[in-house]
């Protein structure tokens, strides 16, 4: 018999019938009527070509084959029971798993020393491992399962099917070399920083496209000398070319520390000095996925901060 053909449900009746010993017993077990447990029966009867059960003064008496079979239902719900508990009672130290994560280099920095040190308490079984890739693909990796949660600004994802959880909001600042001599005269004021020369990230998450829409939209240009992809190298280049670097806010109170180079907030206060929202997104398809569900509870558990900003 192909076993792709077995009603399930079928096999749990006849386990019901041999654990009882009577039809009616089963059927009061399993909150069925008797005629049910007897057509059941009848199509087991049927399907395997055996008796299965033969009436005797007490009640029904198994086959050699209803023993077997009952025997193998009883495997059978042991094991689906076993997943359903398994799945239902989620242990984040039991996990063995590469968790995988999409952050540009600032997350990196800014977010991953914190939970790192929340997951080793956690799950020390969890491997981290972050990526980057084009929007497109991004969002392909988390409907696929391939990676687990995008954590960033990625304005991109905002417009898309992907669900998405705001974390924080943060402005920017501006980081120069301390002994930078038109700054230490003047002051960073507007004038000054439009008057000297920029380093500009440019990094997957776009971030700096905000600050960039905010001096086009005001009539601001200013001097771009050196474009770079990555965040780290920002202080060493500031310090020793004199360049001034804009930067998201956490990542200017990163470097605030960095030997030689001074933090400034940016001179721009009218109108609304631009901000930037960094977000978890993950897919609909994983939306009920333990595992998923425990990790973005964690991001948000470390990191969401309630919004003061209208319709964000």
């Amino acid at each position: 018999m192909d076993p792709r053909n077995i009603d399930m449900r079928l096999l749990y009746t006849l386990e019901a019938i041999h654990r009882s010993g009577s039809i009616t017993a089963a059927a009061e077990d399993l909150a069925l009527s008797q005629p049910a447990i007897s057509h059941a029966l009848r199509k087991l009867r049927s399907s395997f070509k055996d008796q299965l059960f033969v009436r005797t003064a007490t009640g029904v008496t198994p086959t050699p084959l209803a023993e077997q079979l009952a025997a193998s239902a009883r495997r059978i719900q042991s094991l689906v029971q076993s997943e359903l508990d398994r799945s239902l009672h989620f242990d984040p130290a039991s996990l063995k798993r590469v968790i995988r994560l999409f952050m540009t280099d600032t997350g990196e920095m800014v977010m991953l020393p914190r939970l790192l040190r929340r997951l080793e308490s956690e799950a020390p079984g969890v491997e981290v491992e972050t990526i980057t890739r084009p929007p497109q693909a991004m969002i392909d990796a988390l409907d696929n399962g391939v990676a687990d949660v995008a954590l960033g600004p990625f304005p991109e994802l905002a417009r898309t099917s992907l669900r998405r959880q705001r974390l924080y909001r943060r402005g920017f600042m501006c980081l120069a070399a301390s002994d930078q001599p038109r700054i230490n005269k003047h002051g960073l004021t507007v004038e000054t920083y439009l008057a000297e020369p920029h380093l500009v990230v440019r990094s997957s998450g776009r971030t700096e496209e905000v600050f960039e829409r905010y001096l086009a939209e005001n009539a601001y240009t200013r001097r771009v000398v050196l474009t770079v992809p990555h965040t780290l190298c920002v202080p060493a280049v500031a310090r020793e070319t004199k360049l001034i670097a804009t930067v998201p806010q956490s990542v200017g109170t990163f470097f605030s520390s960095y030997p030689g180079i001074r933090v400034f907030p940016i001179p721009f206060h009218e109108p609304t000095p631009p901000t930037t929202t960094v977000s978890q997104y993950w897919s609909e398809r994983f939306d009920r996925d333990r595992t998923n569900m425990w990790i973005r509870s964690t991001v948000a558990d470390l990191f969401f901060e309630p919004s003061r900003v209208e319709g964000d």
